[in-house]
């Protein structure tokens, strides 16, 4: 199965990893700051497309609020193809 693809760093945690909880957490709809403090990154530009975008433009995630990306109220939720692929490494 076709994982997303990140950048690596030199982490104490490694991306698959953080990808994994992402998906794992966000079973249940989640805003961006609560998805960062969960997996313990900070607030940051850079976070939401280390982490957030790759998963969303491989269809990982989705937004709630499909029309406006933007929206206040924007959570992301994991989407089918998450939870087949969180079956499938389990």
């Amino acid at each position: 199965m076709h994982q997303p693809e990140f950048k690596e760093t030199n982490t104490s945690s490694s991306l698959e990893d953080v990808k994994i909880k992402i998906l794992v957490i966000c079973q249940t709809p989640r805003h961006k700051e609560e998805i960062y403090d969960l997996i313990g990154v900070e607030n940051k530009p850079y976070s939401y497309k280390k982490y957030i975008k790759p998963l969303l433009d491989q269809r990982y995630l989705q937004h709630t609020v499909p029309g406006n990306p933007r929206a206040n109220t924007q959570k992301y939720i994991s989407s089918r193809k998450s939870i087949n692929y969180l079956k499938d490494i389990a």
